[in-house]
């Protein structure tokens, strides 16, 4: 009886891994329970363009080698109810690891899984020998991330030996953890081909209505996000506790292209390190490219630090001060890639704040960010962490040049107050725009100016000209169109909005 009964458990067993397989053809395909990562793999290099891979409620183990997607097609993970389908991790599991090559519109598609565990990327999209890519429309949304190692970067964008650029939107996933752990990093070689213009377009990777809740910050100044690369980014509507939003600068990667950070709530509270209880850079760039950071809300459970939004630059010290490569060069003057302008100390620096790719100007414009408690503004401070002078930073990030901060926590009540057209920003209804305004400066002419958003339409205008108005920036449309669900992939090209939250 004993060798019998032990026959029938191996014989169960043995039903049991034959049966967990994926099966289907053409765009439809579904895996039951405890499929494989080998079997996933399989899946997805048989399924044709564009097809759904629908996995059963359950537990699934996934390591080894990654499931690579295809270039020449789309593919959607897709948990037939989502939150039920448990994945434990090892290593990297989905995504193009080494496989990204070339420029694909293909939709991407992971969503509704629990990934628990893993102490490296779990999901990465990289070029490292195939060479450079450029992918347009990846969605990761609805998944819940926990159980990570400390340290542990869950999505991973591009590799330090290509300039790569992802585009798309990673919308409604929950990561919970008791020690630091980053949603995503990205990475690139130089950043020599990033693209300009890419404020308020598709081409950026949107973050939204994600919720980040670490129970300790593990890691000092531990960030939600990262970048040492040259990517384009938007976090918007995003809710985040004892996590950082961080990025680094033009000595790592090129540094961000773009930043929209808009409609968030960041929160540090007892469970986070005693040195950032009061907010301490909650936001922290370290200085690149074109930046917008509008209606957010700050919580501290310890003081209010004037620094809960800082930005500072690199190359603006000695590269053995601020502990990067002299082959940069520091922006004093003496390097090449610099404007150079005369008695300004190196400005403009390349790829400095407030400067798009290419050199031109696009001031940082902030408005509309507040305590929960006080309704208090916070603007944003730079910072000169190395205490260096002639250059300094403050020679090279200026207000009312390269940044403009609101001058109020208030809206306005008249086309004169509390924002009058003279410095800073503003924000109200477009008929209390003020009928002035103050331009940049005749070396940038046209590029900068005083800001003033407009509530009621969800635009920012910038003071082009003398007292004259332009549009500088109008969100994309939200939700990002891929949560619609079609299918639909987004063209490279610009987009223009559909619809708008009205903030303010």
């Amino acid at each position: 009886m004993r060798i019998l009964g032990m026959v029938l458990l191996g014989l169960l067993a043995w039903s049991a891994r034959a049966e967990a397989a994926c099966s289907g053809s053409g765009q439809t395909w579904a895996c039951t329970a405890g499929t494989t990562l080998a079997q996933v793999a399989s899946a997805v290099n048989s399924a044709s363009d564009g097809a759904t891979i629908t996995f059963a409620a359950g537990s699934y183990s996934w390591s080894g080698s990654t499931a690579n997607f295809a270039m020449n097609k789309g593919v959607t993970l897709i948990c037939a109810s989502a939150g039920s389908c448990n994945v434990a991790v090892a290593g990297t599991v989905l995504g193009m690891n080494g496989t990204c090559s070339g420029v694909s519109t293909k939709v991407y598609r992971i969503s509704g899984f629990v990934f628990t565990g893993g102490n490296q990327s779990a999901i990465w999209f990289n070029a490292f020998n195939a060479g450079p890519c450029t992918l347009h429309n990846i969605r990761i949304d609805h998944n819940t991330f926990t159980g990570q190692a400390q340290g542990t970067r869950i999505l991973a964008f591009g590799d330090n030996s290509n300039d790569s650029y992802f585009y798309g939107v990673i919308d409604h996933n929950t990561v919970t953890n008791s020690g630091s752990v980053l949603l995503a990093e990205f990475y690139s070689g130089s950043g020599a081909t990033a693209p300009a213009g890419t404020r308020g377009t598709a081409s950026n990777m949107f973050f939204e209505d994600n919720t980040i809740a670490i129970t300790t910050m593990t890691n000092a100044g531990a960030g939600c996000i990262d970048s040492t690369g040259s990517p384009s980014i938007v976090w918007r509507y995003n809710s985040t506790t004892n996590c950082l939003l961080t990025s680094h600068g033009v000595t790592h990667g090129g540094g961000i292209v773009n930043f929209e950070i808009y409609g968030n709530a960041f929160v540090v509270n007892g469970g986070a390190q005693a040195a950032w209880q009061n907010c301490e850079r909650c936001f922290h760039h370290q200085g690149s490219g074109e930046t917008l950071f509008f209606d957010n809300r700050f919580t501290a459970i310890n003081g209010k630090s004037s620094n809960a939004m800082a930005m500072t630059h690199y190359r603006s010290a000695p590269p053995a001060t601020a502990g990067y490569g002299a082959n940069l060069g520091h922006c004093n003057g003496t390097s090449s890639g610099d404007g150079n302008r005369p008695g300004q100390l190196g400005y403009p620096c390349k790829r400095q704040p407030g400067r798009d790719v290419n050199g031109v100007l696009q001031p940082m414009y902030v408005w509309g960010n507040r305590w929960t408690d006080t309704g208090g503004m916070i603007v944003m401070a730079v910072e000169n962490p190395w205490g260096t002078s002639n250059p300094s930073v403050f020679d090279h990030i200026v207000a009312n040049r390269d940044y403009y901060n609101a001058v109020s926590a208030s809206a306005q009540t008249s086309p004169t107050s509390p924002f009058n057209g003279t410095t800073g920003m503003g924000f109200g209804t477009l008929a209390n725009r003020p009928a002035t305004c103050t331009t940049g400066s005749s070396a940038d002419a046209g590029r900068g100016g005083v800001g003033y958003w407009a509530t009621n339409e969800g635009r920012l205008y910038r003071c082009s000209a003398t007292n004259t108005w332009s549009v500088h920036y109008t969100p994309f449309a939200y939700p990002h169109p891929l949560q619609s669900g079609s299918g639909q992939p987004l063209p490279p090209a610009p987009t223009a909005p559909t619809s708008l939250k009205i903030l303010s």
